[in-house]
């Protein structure tokens, strides 16, 4: 299979996945406010629960147009295709990324407010979480359903660059371009080590993310027994882990664009 092919066919499979699990997030989001309202005893462990799940899949979409833009530049660039291809992925991207920021407030907020009355037992504070929780549903909601819109129609263009390409590469002698080990026509150069460095630096991210629960369960929540042995195991397992492939990969960094 040609390696232009990779992102697009990736593409294709992210849809219905994204799909599906940001419906999953939806729902953990619908139960948790339902058990807000209704008083579950639980009801911090879902909210907080579900809230990450929800972050982690907008974080997932920033992930997946930082990708597919690149390749998708790469691809035009070394075959001259219509520079337009380029321009509607960065459209999809100024549409989808400012929303999934704004949702991902809109969750930190909701849970700072529902730890911090359920620590204190403040009366305007738990009204204030109670509306900041439906509308942060809401507002997540909608935007999963944008997100998924732009991940479908990206890949659409994706494979529409994909039949170009392979009919301008068709055109050309053989001798304009190399082969990979497996004998496939390598046009763009769509390495697979640079997601490898990428996904080192999200696992870098990642691992100082992860005194965000902590310091919720423990300062915001006020329950001051939490063990930080645990946390401290993820965070140095994620930081040395991502470090490792940022390093071992660092040559295949994308470059910053003007």
């Amino acid at each position: 299979m040609p390696v232009w092919e990779d992102s697009s066919n990736f593409q294709r499979v992210m849809a219905p996945f994204f799909l599906v699990t940001s419906f999953i997030g939806s729902a953990l989001l619908v139960v948790s406010t339902f058990a807000g309202y209704f008083r579950w005893e639980n009801h911090l462990f879902w909210g907080l629960g579900s809230s990450i799940m929800a972050t982690g899949l907008h974080c997932l979409v920033f992930g997946i147009f930082t990708g597919s833009g690149k390749d998708t530049r790469e691809l035009v660039e070394d075959l001259s295709l219509n520079a337009d291809y380029v321009k509607k992925t960065k459209v999809y991207k100024r549409t989808v990324f400012p929303k999934a920021l704004y949702a991902i407030l809109f969750l930190l907020i909701t849970t700072s407010l529902g730890g911090y009355h359920s620590a204190h037992s403040i009366p305007w504070m738990g009204t204030a979480h109670g509306f900041f929780a439906l509308f942060s549903v809401y507002y997540n909601l909608k935007t999963f359903w944008l997100e998924y819109a732009a991940i479908r129609e990206n890949a659409a263009i994706l494979k529409s660059i994909n039949q170009v390409a392979a009919e301008r590469t068709a055109e050309l002698p053989k001798v304009h371009y190399g082969f990979s080990e497996a004998g496939d026509e390598k046009v763009a150069d769509l390495e697979w080590e640079t997601h490898v460095h990428a996904f080192g630096r999200f696992l870098v991210f990642l691992a100082y993310n992860t005194w965000l629960p902590f310091i919720y369960i423990r300062y915001v929540m006020g329950k001051f027994q939490t063990p930080i042995l645990p946390f401290a195991a993820v965070f140095f397992i994620f930081l040395i882990s991502g470090n490792i492939l940022k390093y071992k990969y660092k040559k295949f960094s994308v470059p910053a664009q003007a």
